[in-house]
């Protein structure tokens, strides 16, 4: 278990002070089943995953579920959910028992009145004090921020109700190999992600091995994952649409227009822009700035993989068919320092958000980027706290970052002007050349290096 102590650790409370309702939601591959099934392993528990059935296969199989998972149950038949969860509140009478109702977007699919429902179950079930816990786990997050809306039957009713994100650079890095460099770490956690699966299916071999067999090889794990994601989507009617808005959005399209003439796109490109976003497979990112203005928000791919894989996968997906691996991989080898620079800066601000000490650059309200309309100037970190600068950085993916790139962020900073004055400095690079560590001192700017992420 990588991470999610804190939430294992709720899990296993709320299984164990019942009644308690859990609604637990993350994209697919972040590791809930795997969260959900450590957590609950000391207890009672019956656990189903729907699938795209129809309402009477679902409790077909729940039924066979509770009756192996239940010892001394008879053959079960459910007729509809109002038998099964009687069924569940009469096992829960004397002993604690926790349902788990896993990829429960499907089980809605199939019957939609399944959420009134299961509320009317669980109102009495809390006026009874019944000891049954209910954990209701998916996917779909736009369906999973439903349940807990104003205008669900649910709304109010979840005693916890967590968002399972993907990993930070540093628990991803517990995946590798115990020996693997910072700089090794950065570029495995740029190709494939906070994933947990994805980093499972990668194992422990190079980043090259893991590019080859797992990535670009047909019918391997990583190979088709994005299609396979976004072709399961319920909201997604014509996937090759979406495959081209997040090519071209990988290949550096980061404005409205920008996306809307280079992915050709016919169709609402606004809904699709929402759909990805609410799906967490893109975000939208505005400057932070001081005052009341009102930027254009700027778009790009939300997960590392996925920015790998547009990039270099999608658009050469022909050759790979063809089994010209090594072609496509050396072209990936030659370029892959250039596609490190978001990836690089995602973690510098993790490192800011997460791991530097407050003392070091004060309190931040605010942490992300800036840009300037005319695209003259862009800082990947800023920080900001009481309408004021607090933290502004900048990142080189460079094993040497020279003085020009201190005096670039002190120039940066005059930009900004009187709410930046006092603004703390910080340059990331893998590592300085040593007139960039003079002008450092000099200015008194903080340089941070790869190895100084992980400590």
């Amino acid at each position: 278990m990588i991470d999610r102590e804190e939430e294992r650790k709720r899990l296993a409370q709320a299984a164990a002070e019942p009644p308690q309702l859990v609604v637990l939601r993350g994209r697919r591959r972040v590791g809930k089943s795997f969260l959900i099934d450590r957590a609950l392993e000391k207890g009672r528990v019956v656990s189903f995953q729907a699938d795209e059935q129809d309402e009477q296969s679902h409790l077909e199989v729940l039924a066979q579920e509770a009756a192996r998972l239940l010892p001394g149950s008879p053959p079960l038949s459910f007729s509809d959910w109002d038998s099964a969860f009687d069924f569940f509140s009469t096992q829960a009478k004397d002993r604690a028992l926790a349902l788990v109702l896993d990829e429960f977007q499907w089980m809605v699919a199939a019957q939609p009145a399944l959420p009134s429902i299961l509320q009317r179950h669980w109102d009495r079930w809390q006026r009874d004090g019944v000891k049954l816990s209910i954990v209701l786990s998916g996917s779909a997050l736009s369906l999973m921020e439903e349940l807990l809306s104003h205008s669900s039957p649910l709304y109010g009713r979840a005693n916890y109700r967590p968002l399972i994100e993907p990993l930070d650079y540093r628990f991803a890095a517990q995946f590798a190999r115990e020996d693997s460099s910072p700089e090794a770490l950065l570029r495995r956690y740029a190709v494939l992600g906070g994933t947990p699966q994805y980093q499972v299916w990668a194992g422990k071999s190079s980043l090259t091995s893991v590019i080859r067999d797992r990535i670009l090889t047909k019918g391997e794990s990583l190979y088709e994952e994005p299609l396979h994601l976004l072709r399961q989507e319920q909201k997604i009617r014509d996937p090759g649409t979406y495959f081209a808005v997040l090519r071209v959005i990988a290949g550096g399209a980061t404005q409205f227009n920008e996306i809307e003439q280079q992915g050709r796109v016919e169709a609402n490109l606004s809904v699709m822009l929402d759909r990805l976003e609410e799906l967490g497979y893109i975000e939208k990112r505005l400057p932070v700035e001081t005052g009341s203005k009102r930027p254009r928000p700027s778009y790009r791919i939300a997960d590392p993989f996925f920015r790998f894989w547009f990039r270099y996968v999608f658009p050469n997906r022909n050759r790979l068919e063809r089994g010209r691996v090594d072609e496509v991989l050396h072209e990936i080898e030659e370029d892959l320092d250039n596609f490190m620079g978001p990836a690089f800066e995602d973690c510098c601000r993790d490192w800011v958000g997460r791991y530097a000490l407050a003392k070091q650059f004060g309190t931040l309200e605010t942490l992300g980027t800036y840009w300037a309309r005319d695209g003259q100037v862009e800082i990947d970190v800023a920080g900001m706290s009481k309408n004021k600068y607090v933290l502004l950085g900048s990142c080189k993916w460079s094993a040497k970052a020279k003085a020009t790139a201190v005096g670039k962020l002190l120039s940066h900073r005059d930009h900004l002007g009187g709410p930046a004055r006092k603004a703390n400095l910080v340059v990331f690079a893998r590592g300085f050349a040593a007139d960039a560590e003079k002008k450092a001192e000099d200015e008194d700017v903080t340089l941070i290096t790869a190895s100084q992420l992980f400590t």
